[in-house]
């Protein structure tokens, strides 16, 4: 991975199929709290309900040129809850731990009112849990 140009752009309306197929990915489905398939109806009216929203922030992860991932906050006061996921065929490449390390560089910039980042993470998801302890947060339980 060395030196590649990674980093986080605000998602947009025209990345809202990108993300309607990231999160059918059979894997992403396993690893969130909610495992049911999502309809494209579903799913269009969550984005733009999202992307209305002063509380969510979704940003697309770019390695290069290239949509690889993607990293979504949910703010209540000074603490946003992560969601995130890394497309199929980029994954067990370290860029779970660059997107958790990214997201906090843009919120240290971009967002000052949030100070506490936190991540759920299913006890079976051992790549996430890694991925967050290498970025730097701190487990609990």
């Amino acid at each position: 991975m060395g030196d590649e140009n990674v980093w986080l752009r605000p998602a947009t309306m025209e990345d809202m199929e990108l993300l309607f197929q990231w999160a059918n990915d059979p894997v992403v489905r396993k690893n969130s709290f909610s495992t049911e398939e999502i309809s494209f109806e579903e799913h269009q009216r969550w984005y733009l309900d999202l992307l209305s929203r002063n509380d969510r922030r979704q940003y697309i992860y770019m390695c290069g040129q290239e949509p690889t991932g993607q990293i979504r906050l949910s703010i209540s006061g000074e603490t946003a809850e992560i969601g995130y996921s890394v497309c199929a065929l980029k994954r067990g490449k370290g860029h779970g731990t660059k997107i958790l390390k990214l997201i906090c560089v843009e919120v240290e910039k971009n967002i000052p009112e949030v100070k506490r980042l936190i991540g759920k993470v299913k006890d079976e998801n051992i790549a996430s849990q890694k991925a967050f302890l290498d970025a730097g947060y701190c487990e609990e339980k």
